[in-house]
C-alpha cells in the first residue's frame, strides 16, 4: 500500500478516491459481473456468484484523470467499502429479478418514466453540448498566460517529500498474527538502517509497485500521505529511515529520500488546469448564449394564476 493518501475526490463518490501504493495509495471500483467469473482476470471481490474482476477495477480506473486515480488509489478503505456495496447491491437485483420483481405493473411503469425522462436528457445533454463547442485552438497561449499572472498569488504549492517505504500487510482482526508481522517490520527496519533500503524494499516489501522502484512512492504533499504516517515523514532527515509505522492496513517503513520546499507553481505546470478552466468558461458562455437565443427572456411567460390554481389542487 502506498504511504500517500490523496484527499478525497468528490465521490468514490465523485467517482471514488484515488490510490497509488499500499503505502501511498489505495482504492477504486467497477459495476460486478452479471455471470459468475470465466477462467482468466483474477476475481478482486465475490459474494456467491456475483464477483468483480481484477479486468474490471483495472478498466474503471483507467477512464479516471490522473489526479482522480491517484486519489482514489489513496483511500483503500473507501474502496473496500464501495466493492462490498457494489456486490450487495448486485445480489439484491438478481435476487429481485429472479421473483419477477421487474414485471410488476407498478414497477414497469415507473421503469418506463424513468426511460423517458433519461432519453430526453441525453438527447438534449448531447445536442447542447454539439452547438456550444469551443474552437479547438482555444485558448491561446496569450490567454494562458494572462489568466496565470492574474491568479499567480494563488498558485501555491505545499513542501514536498519524495519517500520510499518497506510495506508488511496485516491480517484482520488477529493480535498474534500482528505481532508477528510487527517484529518482522522491526527486523526489516533494523536491516535497512545499516544495509540497502532498496534491495530489502525489493526484497520484502508486499507493496509490489513500489517494491520494483527500490520501495520508492512518489514525491508528496503531506496532506496526500497516510494520516499516521504523516507526523513521521514530516520528521525525518533526508536518508532517514524511520521505525515500523502501523496504519490500517499493515505497518510501513519510510525512508526519506528527498524534499522540495514550498514553492508557487510554474507556468506550465498550470498550463492544463489553465487550459481546461477557460474553455469550460468558454463553453458556459457558449450555452447561456445558446439559450438566451433559443428562449429570449422577453418571450417567456408564466400565469400565476394558473399556477396558483395548479398548487391547490395538488393539496
Amino acid at each position: 500500500m502506498n504511504p500517500a493518501q490523496a484527499t478525497p475526490a468528490a465521490g468514490l463518490g465523485r467517482r471514488l478516491r484515488a490510490a497509488a501504493g499500499v503505502l501511498l495509495v489505495s482504492s477504486v471500483g467497477v459495476a460486478a459481473a452479471q455471470q459468475p467469473a470465466a477462467p482468466g482476470p483474477a476475481v478482486v471481490a465475490r459474494i456467491g456468484e456475483v464477483t468483480i474482476g481484477q479486468d474490471e477495477i483495472e478498466k474503471l480506473l483507467q477512464t479516471l484523470p490522473e489526479t482522480e486515480r491517484a486519489a482514489v488509489k489513496a483511500d483503500r478503505a473507501s474502496l473496500d467499502g464501495w466493492l462490498r456495496q457494489r456486490l450487495v447491491s448486485e445480489a439484491l437485483l438478481r435476487d429481485a429479478r429472479a421473483k419477477g420483481w421487474a414485471d410488476r405493473p407498478d414497477v414497469k411503469a415507473k421503469i418506463d418514466a424513468a426511460t423517458r425522462e433519461i432519453t430526453a436528457r441525453i438527447v438534449a445533454t448531447s445536442y447542447l453540448e454539439s452547438v456550444s463547442q469551443v474552437p479547438a485552438g482555444f485558448p491561446s497561449d496569450a490567454e494562458v498566460r494572462a489568466a496565470y499572472d492574474q491568479g499567480k498569488t494563488g498558485f501555491n504549492l505545499p513542501a514536498a517529500y519524495r519517500v520510499a517505504q518497506i510495506y508488511l500487510a496485516t491480517p484482520e482482526r488477529d493480535p498474534a498474527a500482528i505481532a508477528k508481522v510487527r517484529d518482522e517490520a522491526n527486523r526489516l527496519a533494523k536491516q535497512a538502517r545499516g544495509g540497502d533500503f532498496a534491495a530489502v524494499a525489493r526484497a520484502s516489501s508486499q507493496d509490489r509497485r513500489s517494491a520494483e522502484r527500490g520501495g520508492e512512492v512518489d514525491t508528496l504533499p503531506l496532506a496526500r500521505i497516510l494520516p499516521e504516517l504523516r507526523d513521521t515523514v514530516a520528521r525525518l532527515k533526508q536518508g532517514q529511515v524511520s521505525e515500523p509505522v502501523q496504519a490500517e492496513a499493515g505497518f510501513h517503513i519510510v525512508k526519506l529520500l528527498d524534499t522540495q520546499p514550498a514553492r508557487t507553481a510554474t507556468l506550465e505546470e498550470m498550463k492544463p488546469q489553465l487550459q481546461a478552466a477557460l474553455r469550460q468558461q468558454r463553453q458556459q458562455q457558449l450555452v447561456q448564449a445558446y439559450m438566451a437565443q433559443l428562449a429570449p427572456p422577453a418571450q417567456l411567460s408564466i400565469d400565476s394564476a394558473a399556477l396558483d390554481a395548479a398548487l391547490k389542487k395538488t393539496n
